[in-house]
C-alpha cells in the first residue's frame, strides 16, 4: 500500500506550488475586476484600473487595464468611481456600439434592466440627438407633445405662465407672496430670540436698564408676533405693560387685535383702559365690530358685556346704539352650586277613582339655572352716546327713541338735498 501511495503524494507535492500560483493568479484577475475603478482626470480624461498602492504624496498607483502601471499626483485626479462587473460588460458594449437609433435603443433597454438609469438616459438623448422626433425616446425621458413640439413638463408650464417652486409650479405672483412669507417668519423668528434674550435680562439687577431701553425702541412690525407671544404667558405686570406699550408702536394688525383683546379680557380695570388708551392714541379709526360682538349674551358672559359697554362708552360711536339697546338687559347660564345633588321632592297625584296619592322622589335639581341681568354699564354707555338720556332699563323705549332719531336724520338729510 505505501508503495503504491508514495509515487502519488509525491506528484501531488510535485504539482503544487504550480497549483497554487493558477489559484492565486485567478484570485488576482477576479479580485481586480471587481476592484476596478474609474479615475477622472482634471484634463477630461480618464483611466480604468485597479488602485495597488498611494505614495507617500498621496500618489495614485494604479494597475491599468491595459497592464501597465500608471502613478498619478493627487492634482491630476478630480475624482475616482468604483466600477464592479456590470459597469466593465456597459462599457464594453458601449465600446462596440453603433452609432445608430436602433443601437442605441435596445442598449438603454438593456440599462434599465440592469438598473443603469444614468447610462440609459445617456443613449435616450443619444437618439433625439439623431432623431429629435423619436417617440420612445421623448415619452421614454419625461417629454410631451405640446403644440407640435416636444417639452419637458417644465417647459410646457413656463409657457401657462407658471414656475417651478419647491417642487409644485406656482404663478409668479404666488411665489412672490411665499418668498415675503418666508422673509416675514424669519425675521419674526430673529425678533423672538432677541425679545426673549431682553425679557430675560430684566430679571438682572444690572441689565435691566439696558433691555427695557432695547424693548421701548422696537418699531420693526415683525417684532409684534414675538411680543404677543411673550405676552400671553407674561405674569410680572410691570413687564406686561413695557411690552403693551411697546406694541402699541408697531404698524401691524395683530398690534390692534391684541390691545383689543386686552381691552375686553384683562381682569385689571387699568389695564383695560390704558389699552383703549393706546388704541385712541394711534389716531386711526377703531373697528366697534368685536366690542358688539362681546355684547352678544350668548356667546359672552354678563361681565364681558359690561366691559364691552364701557370701552364702547369711551370711543363714543354712535353705531354701536342699537346694540347697546339690544344689551340693557341679558340673559346668562350658571351653573346651580348652591342645591345639593340629591334633593328630594315630594309629589302628589289623584288617581283614576279620584283618590289622592302621595310618594317621595328623589331627582335633581336643574344643574344649570338662566339668569337675568340689567346691565349698568350698557345703560351708563347709552346714557353717554343719546347725550344725556336716560330711560334706565326700559328697552322699548329706548327702541323708540333710537328709530325717531333714525326717521328724523332721514328726514333732514332729504331736506338739505
Amino acid at each position: 500500500m505505501s508503495s503504491f501511495t508514495s509515487p502519488m503524494l509525491s506528484r501531488l507535492h510535485s504539482s503544487k506550488p504550480c497549483l497554487v500560483i493558477v489559484l492565486a493568479a485567478l484570485a488576482v484577475v477576479v479580485w481586480s475586476s471587481a476592484r476596478a475603478d474609474i479615475f477622472q482626470l482634471k484634463d477630461g480624461g480618464e483611466i480604468v484600473g485597479e488602485l495597488i498602492d498611494r505614495g507617500p504624496d498621496g500618489e495614485y498607483v494604479i494597475h491599468s487595464r491595459t497592464g501597465a502601471t500608471v502613478t498619478l499626483s493627487r492634482r491630476q485626479v478630480q475624482r475616482t468611481e468604483r466600477q464592479d462587473d456590470m459597469d466593465r460588460e456597459y462599457a464594453q458594449r458601449s465600446r462596440e456600439l453603433p452609432d445608430t437609433v436602433d443601437a442605441h435603443r435596445q442598449l438603454a433597454q438593456w440599462c434599465r434592466q440592469q438598473k443603469l438609469s444614468k447610462q440609459a438616459g445617456h443613449h435616450l438623448r443619444r437618439i433625439l440627438e439623431l432623431d429629435p422626433e423619436d417617440e420612445p425616446a421623448n415619452l421614454s425621458l419625461g417629454l410631451q407633445r405640446h403644440q407640435g413640439r416636444w417639452l419637458t413638463r417644465d417647459e410646457i408650464m413656463q409657457q401657462r405662465g407658471l414656475k417651478r417652486y419647491k417642487g409644485k409650479h406656482r404663478t409668479p405672483q404666488d411665489i412672490t407672496l411665499r418668498e415675503q412669507q418666508e422673509e416675514h417668519q424669519t425675521a419674526e423668528a430673529d425678533w423672538l430670540g432677541k425679545i426673549r434674550t431682553w425679557r430675560g435680562w430684566l430679571d438682572n439687577s444690572r441689565r435691566v436698564n439696558e433691555a427695557a431701553a432695547k424693548i421701548s425702541a422696537i418699531r420693526d412690525p415683525h417684532a409684534a408676533v414675538s411680543i404677543v407671544k411673550i405676552l400671553e404667558r407674561e405674569e410680572d405686570q410691570s413687564v406686561r405693560d413695557l411690552l403693551t406699550e411697546t406694541l402699541a408702536e408697531l404698524d401691524h394688525p395683530l398690534a390692534v387685535i391684541a390691545l383689543v383683546n386686552f381691552s375686553l379680557e384683562d381682569p385689571l380695570p387699568e389695564v383695560r383702559q390704558q389699552c383703549l388708551d393706546l388704541l385712541l392714541a394711534r389716531g386711526h379709526p377703531i373697528s366697534l365690530t368685536p366690542y358688539v360682538s362681546a355684547l352678544d349674551q350668548r356667546r359672552n358672559s354678563n361681565e364681558i358685556v359690561n366691559r364691552a359697554a364701557e370701552a364702547l362708552m369711551v370711543l363714543k360711536n354712535p353705531a354701536a346704539i342699537s346694540s347697546l339697546i339690544d344689551a340693557l338687559v341679558t340673559k346668562h347660564k350658571y351653573r346651580n352650586t348652591e342645591a345639593p345633588p340629591g334633593d328630594t321632592n315630594v309629589g302628589f297625584s289623584r288617581s283614576s277613582g279620584g283618590a289622592s296619592g302621595g310618594g317621595l322622589s328623589l331627582g335633581g335639581s336643574p344643574k344649570v339655572i338662566t339668569r337675568a341681568h340689567q346691565n349698568m354699564a350698557v345703560r351708563l354707555a347709552l346714557v353717554e352716546l343719546s347725550g344725556g338720556l336716560d330711560f334706565e332699563f326700559d328697552e322699548k323705549v329706548w327702541r323708540r327713541w333710537y328709530v325717531n332719531e333714525q326717521i328724523q336724520d332721514f328726514v333732514d338729510t332729504r331736506r338739505d338735498q
